[in-house]
């Protein structure tokens, strides 16, 4: 039971010390009422007329000073020391900002010395030499891979598709499909042209009336019977047109 009453009056003691209100008030009854304090713990009876308790109710005990100037400056405490607290810390960050900007600045003026400068210059013409090297080097490599691609030529002669049906009566049409989707695949140009004609198809409009279709790739993939011009002046892509395709897509 005791036990109880002092944990609870320790409670009770701990929240008032520690609150801003009654800290604050605290603070401000000492200091209106210094004098009170001042006579209790530093005035011996002998010096006073009276009774010291009556003395103090006498001539201290005034409503104001006891109770509403210590609230007041509570009130007063509580509500602007936080502005000043804030102003403070804003203040302190920009004088720190203001402080670094300032070291920025005069850093960024401050000229090299003799030796930073030497440094810095080495190291500048050690990057054009490393660079003027790597040049060299890969104009090199191109020049040994120019005359490789001319030797190779003049070995191996290009082979149109078109001479080697007209040299080759063995090729099966398979075969010359394959061939036909090879050199496709090998061609940018022809690849677009295949791709822009295969959209329009897929879309439902004619590919002989766009402009970036040309006409005579058209006739040459009806001539090998993979897109069929239908009566309405629209194409369709035949069997062989599907081989062909997955022919073209193939990664192999």
């Amino acid at each position: 039971m005791i036990d109880d009453l002092k944990k609870s009056f320790d409670q009770i003691i701990y929240e008032r010390t520690t609150s801003p209100f009654y800290g604050s008030f605290i603070i401000s009854w000492c200091l209106w009422n210094w004098k009170i304090i001042y006579l209790t713990f530093f005035v011996s009876q002998d010096k006073i007329d009276s009774n010291k308790i009556d003395y103090i109710v006498t001539n201290f005990s005034a409503f104001k000073n006891i109770f509403i100037f210590p609230l007041l400056s509570s009130i007063f405490i509580i509500t602007l020391v936080p502005f000043i607290t804030n102003g403070a810390y804003w203040l302190s960050l920009k004088f720190n900002k203001w402080r670094v900007d300032q070291k920025n600045l005069v850093d960024g003026k401050q000229l090299l010395s003799i030796e930073q400068s030497i440094e810095l210059r080495e190291q500048i013409s050690k990057q054009e030499e490393r660079f003027a090297k790597l040049v060299e080097d890969k104009n090199l490599e191109i020049k040994q891979l120019n005359l490789q691609i001319q030797e190779y030529q003049k070995k191996e002669p290009t082979v149109t598709l078109e001479k080697l049906l007209e040299t080759d009566n063995s090729i099966t049409p398979s075969d010359e499909l394959s061939l036909f989707a090879d050199r496709v695949k090998s061609n940018p140009e022809e690849l677009k042209q295949y791709e822009n004609i295969i959209f329009y198809i897929q879309k439902g409009y004619s590919p002989a009336e766009s402009s970036d279709v040309s006409t005579k790739f058209l006739a040459l993939l009806e001539s090998y019977d993979i897109v069929s011009r239908q009566p309405n002046t629209l194409y369709v892509v035949t069997e062989t047109g599907k081989k062909f395709y997955r022919l073209v897509h193939s990664t192999n």
